[in-house]
């Protein structure tokens, strides 16, 4: 009420203000204040809410990208491990299908030389003088007489021997190769796997090197889908693998057991024109097979005849052989 009245002492005195146009302009407030009342707040609560809430809206967003990005590590963590997993399967599945390339170029090496001693063999009567020739071809019916007999003894030696029939190895020989058809249309499924998810890898890794890929990625489903792919990928590797190993040893196991070839062969479109095509070539693929099966028992019973005679003739026979060579 002193300032409204304009009590220029006590303004002058007792506030200590000395400038005439403060003097006044203090008066002038104090009446507006005595005859409306103190002033009415301008909507500072309202800012104040508002500021509130954005703190605490940023404050909530940095702490849900924190948890985001750590989660986003962990699952790249976790991603990586999966794809060491995944590297690991596929050198396994590598180093085993270079142990079945090797283990056909031993056989296919077997089967080249056994061919060129069989050619040495029919060439050397050609290299002998006429005398010589008379000897071969004598010592052939000898023996081959020699082979009819070794057959009728190990009839009548051995009973109850099993022998395969011949119509058995070009069967076997199909099923390999229809196996192995499968098996790459399984690897070549698996690869394509591997494949895909290795770029969904390298396009997650590209979106996360930018600022706004960063936090979109942690958004959604795309590092769970990669994730997935992934374990996937490494799964039917694996697969792969144990129906590679399991194969190579099944199929080791039956040549062993039947003393035939079956990984070695002529080939899939081959043996279906053999088994379903012509007749002929059925026949002559048995023939084939029924002479290797015959020299096959012929030379497992020589070390279970007792004959002395039998045995001079082969040792004469070897020693022709090695003669005319």
């Amino acid at each position: 009420m002193m300032l409204a009245v304009n009590n220029l002492q006590y303004v002058s005195n007792v506030l200590g203000i000395k400038d005439p146009i403060h003097k006044q302009k203090i008066s002038l407030k104090a009446m507006d204040v005595v005859l409306f009342g103190p002033p009415r707040e301008t909507g500072t609560r309202w800012k104040d809410y508002i500021l509130v809430t954005l703190l605490l809206s940023a404050i909530i967003g940095c702490w849900y990208a924190y948890q985001q990005n750590k989660n986003a590590k962990r699952h790249l963590r976790r991603m990586a491990q999966d794809m060491e997993g995944l590297q690991k399967a596929e050198q396994s599945l590598q180093e085993m299908q270079k142990e079945l390339e090797r283990a056909r170029m031993e056989q296919e090496n077997v089967a080249t030389e056994k061919m060129d001693l069989e050619r040495r063999l029919k060439e050397a009567p050609s290299l002998s003088s006429s005398n010589s020739d008379l000897e071969v071809l004598q010592l052939k019916k000898e023996i081959e007489m020699l082979r009819n007999e070794l057959s009728r003894a190990e009839f009548e030696l051995v009973d109850n021997c099993w022998a395969p029939p011949p119509q058995l190895q070009s069967w076997l020989q199909y099923t390999y190769e229809l196996e192995s058809k499968n098996h790459q249309k399984k690897r070549a499924s698996a690869e394509k796997q591997l494949q895909s998810a290795r770029e969904a890898c390298e396009k997650l890794r590209k979106k996360r090197s930018s600022l706004v890929g960063a936090f979109v990625s942690t958004h959604g489903k795309s590092i769970d889908d990669v994730d997935r792919s992934i374990v996937e990928a490494r799964n039917a590797l694996g697969e792969v693998t144990n129906e590679l190993q399991e194969r190579l040893h099944r199929w080791k196991q039956i040549e062993t057991c039947l003393g035939i070839n079956i990984v070695n062969n002529n080939g899939l479109s081959y043996l279906e024109n053999v088994l379903y095509g012509r007749n002929g070539g059925l026949q002559g693929s048995i023939g084939v097979s029924g002479a290797k099966g015959s020299r096959t028992r012929i030379t497992s019973s020589t070390d279970d005849l007792d004959d002395e005679s039998v045995q001079g003739k082969l040792n004469f026979e070897n020693f022709s052989l090695l003669a005319t060579e």
